[in-house]
């Protein structure tokens, strides 16, 4: 474990470095690249070098525990061996889930290596600052500059974060926090029996396969839930003394993690805050030393909120929403095609059954069990405010999109898990034993095995051609101005790094920003209404590109550009027009 810290302190420290520099030079380089990379390895180097003697001796897996360790090895693998590979002139994914994710996330890396001033503008939206905790992509931006792959660079990472996360889950809660991570789920994965099909029966519910939803998408989680689960192993020692082999991170390594989680994943700061509060209030012995410990952290980790919140002047991200998703459309239309009217009726009844199973009755059971049982501090400290945050999140919204909650939920759900079995299931007969955990995992592995089987062969988010050429025409273009072009999530500039009036509606909206009107503003202009070039000013663009996907989306449009602006670039690709200059005139002609 001594390794998973070592490694998880050279990545928040060469990222705080890299901001850090980037905000004095005035953006990144292959320089502030290499400094701030070399710097993570001398951390990682001395950490495993004062810690080089520590030892401390777990029991070796049982045979059970090794299955649930090969399962999580063998998906991960899949998941990110093929989370982006070439086929022919085709850069594909291996998973739907992906498709989206990932074009954003090559859009943030490349956008950041390209030197943007820090803290950067918003490059899928045209008004004000990027509000996203980028600390993953910051990272992969660094190892872009240092000359890998901007591809290699992101399997190499999802291959590295989930192997820190899988040596975190053991640590937390053994082989059963493996296997719970791995196959989450409630009662759409028995369909197999109907079916007789391997598929991703949870992928359209919203109790998502975790491994498939959250950690191959959310890159953010790469880095937080290897820190977050380190960081409740440390306290649950230090704060508590329920350690089994008494293994903690330093205070230092504590504060480090703690304070530098905002820049990667703000949702499980929430969530790790939600915990030493509830400690602070409940458990008096520990007061002391978390109120020094929040106090060192305060303005670190405030800063960071501040600068991935827009300096709180982004979006709202609280808001009122009991049920959580129990009535989301693709829900109730599974209601209605199986059950029929009236879907909704069924929808409230079926909602927590259908995504959970057994676990809601399961949890209701520790929680008494916990309650009962006087000496199980620590599990109660845990326990209780996890499951807590839990049911706040299925009242309270803590993002624009509701099923982001899932990002706290899946803290409250690895929280729990340890106490599951240790409370609750390995006190009770093993065929009882065996009968729940089919009932708690059963569903859930059919559906990560059925979102990564081998018959998958890959979703194209681009063409390597069209990015080659595309990338090679802007290179010469000032990296601050920005572009208007056709709003989706795989658009070539997009791709290559470069600032759009609107990306993709659907990521525009899930950070909260307002999108209709811009969108509407993008639309007129492209269609070449009279005031397009006033409409290019409001959004602050100065480049028009117009290929494949403006044909498509536009194929009624006067582009007027044609006469009144300068083209700069043209090629198989498309073309790209300055806005700002008019085009040469024809000295015979009088014609531009």
């Amino acid at each position: 474990m001594n390794f998973v810290a070592a490694i998880l302190y050279a990545v928040s420290s060469s990222a705080l470095l890299a901001v850090a520099l980037a905000f004095a030079r005035g953006g990144l380089s292959p320089v502030i690249a290499g400094a701030s990379l070399s710097f993570g390895a001398l951390v990682a180097a001395g950490t495993l070098w004062r810690s080089r003697r520590a030892h401390f001796p777990t029991k070796p897996p049982t045979g059970w525990e090794w299955a649930a360790i090969i399962a999580f090895a063998l998906v991960s693998a899949r998941m990110f061996l093929w989370l982006v590979f070439l086929d022919g002139n085709s850069i594909k994914v291996v998973s739907p889930n992906n498709l989206g994710d990932l074009a954003l996330h090559l859009t943030y890396i490349n956008f950041l290596a390209s030197g943007v001033p820090f803290w950067p503008d918003n490059p899928i939206f045209f008004g004000g600052k990027l509000t996203y905790p980028i600390g993953t992509d910051l990272f992969n931006s660094l190892l872009t500059l240092a000359g890998v792959n901007v591809l290699r660079g992101l399997i190499w990472t999802g291959l590295a974060g989930s192997a820190l996360t899988g040596l975190a889950l053991w640590r937390w809660g053994r082989g059963f926090a493996l296997l719970g991570f791995l196959a989450n789920g409630g009662l759409f994965g028995f369909a197999i029996f109907s079916t007789h099909q391997l598929a991703d029966f949870q992928s359209e519910h919203a109790w998502k396969s975790l491994a498939l939803a959250l950690l191959a998408t959310q890159r953010g989680l790469l880095f937080a839930l290897p820190a977050g689960l380190a960081l409740l192993c440390s306290w649950r020692t230090r704060w508590f003394g329920a350690g089994d082999d008494g293994w903690r991170l330093s205070r230092g390594g504590e504060l480090l993690l703690y304070a530098s989680m905002p820049l990667f994943h703000l949702h499980t700061f929430l969530f790790l805050s939600l915990m030493l509060g509830a400690w602070f209030v409940l458990h008096a012995p520990a007061r002391r030393g978390l109120a020094q410990f929040i106090g060192a952290a305060l303005v670190p980790a405030s800063a960071l909120v501040l600068l991935v919140t827009g300096m709180m002047h982004g979006a709202s991200v609280l808001g009122w929403k009991a049920g959580w998703m129990w009535d989301d459309d693709p829900f109730v239309q599974w209601c209605r095609d199986h059950l029929g009217e009236p879907a909704r009726l069924h929808a409230a009844v079926l909602f927590w059954p259908m995504n959970f199973g057994v676990l809601p009755v399961f949890a209701v059971m520790l929680g008494v069990a916990v309650w009962r049982d006087r000496r199980s501090l620590f599990p109660a400290a845990v326990v209780f405010p996890a499951l807590g945050a839990f049911v706040l999140c299925c009242f309270v919204k803590f993002a624009p999109w509701a099923w982001d909650n899932t990002k706290i939920m899946v803290w409250s759900y690895l929280a729990v898990l340890p106490f599951l079995w240790t409370h609750l299931l390995a006190r009770w007969p093993q065929w009882a034993r065996a009968l729940g955990c089919f009932a708690l995992f059963f569903s859930g592995f059919v559906s990560t095995l059925g979102g990564i089987d081998t018959t998958h062969r890959g979703y194209e988010i681009a063409t390597r051609e069209e990015l080659d050429n595309v990338a090679a025409v802007v290179r010469a273009l000032p990296v601050s101005e920005r572009f208007v072009g056709a709003p989706t999530y795989n658009h070539p500039l997009l791709l290559c790094g470069r600032k759009m009036a609107l990306g993709y509606p659907g990521h525009v909206a899930s950070h909260g920003l307002p999108w209709q009107e811009p969108s509407s503003k993008v639309d007129a202009l492209l269609m070449g209404v009279e005031e397009w070039r006033e409409l290019a000013a409001q959004l602050n663009c100065r480049y028009l590109f117009w290929g494949r996907c403006e044909q498509a989306a536009y194929p009624g449009s006067n582009e007027p550009w044609r006469e009144s602006a300068t083209r700069i670039a043209l090629g198989d690709w498309g073309e790209i027009y300055d806005l700002q200059t008019a085009p040469p005139v024809d000295a015979t002609t009088g014609k531009p």
